[in-house]
C-alpha cells in the first residue's frame, strides 16, 4: 500500500507477495492458528518499516480515535499503533480464504443479536446490507453462503487489488461467486440487482469509500471529530432498491467474529424535493454508527489511505 496525499484510495498501489501470503494460509492449514499469528508479526513488522504513506494514514487515523475517545470520556487502548493494524489486516485476509475455503470453524462466527439474522433469512425477502472496510464482512457472507443458504451479492473494486484477488482465487474460488464490479453499475445493473431482490437475494456494497468514477458525488459529514467526504452512492442505491436496509460489522474478538446487524430504513426513501438534505441525515447517521464501531474495534478499519482528504485537519466544531 502506498498513497501520497490526496491521492484517491482506488491509486493506492498494492503491496505484498502472492507467494508468501499462500505460505502463511498453508502454516495456518497445518500448523493452526497459533503458529499463523505468530507470523503475522514479522509480516506486520515489514509492512511498518516499508509502507510509510499507508503507515502515516494509519497513525492519523488512530490518533482521531484517541482524540475522540478522550472527547468522550472513554478510556485509551494501549494497542493503538499501525503495526497493529496492519497485523490485523493480515489476518483478516487469512481468514477470508479460509472460510471460503471450509476451514474456518463456523462455530467462531457469533451474532450479537441472533434473532434479527433469522428473520432475514427466513423473511423471503431481499435486504440491502451496508457495510464498511471496518472488520470482515467476507467471513459473514462465506459463513451465509456455506451454512445458511443465504445469497448475498456483493458489490466490489477490486481492480485496485490483484494480489489480493489472486490469492482468494486460489485459496477459496468460491469468493468471487456473487460478485459484482462497481465500476459497471449502471441502469442496466440496478435492474438486475431490482430482479435478485424480487427473488429473495440480498446485496452487500461498503459506504465509506467515495465512488471510484464520481469522487465528487460525496457528502461531508462529521467523522471522529473532523468533517469526512462520504459517497452517495450506496444510499441512493438503497432507495432504488425499494427493500429493507440493514447496517452491518463483523468484527474479530480474539478466535472469534461478533456479526452486529442494525435496522436502517424499510425502505430508504429520498423525496424529491428535499433528496439533498435527506442524503446528508441518513449518510451522517451512517458515519455515526461506523464511528462507534471503529471505537470498538480501532485497529480493524482497513482504510489505510488519507481518508479526510485536504480537508483532514479541520475540527467539527
Amino acid at each position: 500500500m502506498s498513497v501520497d496525499r490526496g491521492e484517491h484510495w482506488t491509486e493506492v498501489h498494492e503491496r505484498g507477495d502472492v507467494v508468501g501470503m499462500r505460505f502463511l494460509y498453508a502454516a495456518y492449514r497445518l500448523l493452526g492458528r497459533w503458529a499463523f499469528s505468530l507470523m503475522l508479526y514479522p509480516v506486520a513488522a515489514y509492512f511498518c518499516l516499508t509502507a510509510g504513506p499507508a503507515r502515516r494514514a494509519s497513525q492519523e487515523y488512530l490518533l482521531a480515535v484517541r482524540r475522540r475517545l478522550e472527547e468522550l470520556g472513554h478510556p485509551q487502548p494501549g494497542a493503538l499503533t499501525p503495526f497493529n493494524s496492519f497485523r490485523e489486516f493480515g489476518r483478516s485476509v487469512l481468514d477470508k480464504g479460509a472460510m471460503w475455503a471450509g476451514t474456518f470453524p463456523s462455530a467462531n462466527v457469533e451474532f450479537d443479536d441472533r434473532e434479527i439474522f433469522t428473520r432475514i433469512r427466513e423473511s423471503g425477502r431481499g435486504a440491502l446490507f451496508i457495510g464498511s472496510h471496518l472488520g470482515n464482512l467476507e467471513v459473514l457472507r462465506a459463513y451465509g453462503d456455506a451454512k445458511q443458504g443465504l445469497k448475498v451479492n456483493a458489490l466490489v473494486f477490486s481492480r485496485s487489488a490483484p494480489k489480493l484477488n489472486r490469492i482468494a482465487a486460489t485459496i477459496g474460488p468460491r469468493a468471487f461467486h456473487r460478485m459484482i464490479q462497481i465500476e459497471s453499475l449502471g441502469p442496466e445493473s440496478v435492474m438486475q440487482l431490482q430482479d435478485k431482490i424480487r427473488a429473495g437475494e440480498h446485496v452487500a456494497i461498503a459506504a465509506d469509500r467515495v465512488s471510484v468514477r464520481h469522487s465528487n458525488r460525496s457528502i461531508h459529514v462529521p467523522f471522529l471529530g473532523r468533517p469526512a467526504p462520504f459517497p452517495e452512492g450506496p444510499f441512493i442505491l438503497a432507495s432504488l432498491l425499494a427493500c429493507p436496509v440493514y447496517l452491518i460489522f463483523c468484527l474479530a474478538e480474539g478466535k472469534h467474529y461478533r456479526v452486529f446487524i442494525e435496522q436502517f430504513a424499510d425502505p430508504l426513501i429520498l423525496p424529491r424535493g428535499h433528496r439533498h438534505e435527506t442524503l446528508e441525515r441518513v449518510i451522517t447517521q451512517y458515519a455515526q454508527r461506523l464511528e462507534s464501531y471503529c471505537l470498538r474495534a480501532p485497529t480493524q478499519w482497513f482504510n489505510f489511505f488519507n481518508f479526510w482528504g485536504p480537508a483532514g485537519g479541520d475540527r467539527v466544531k
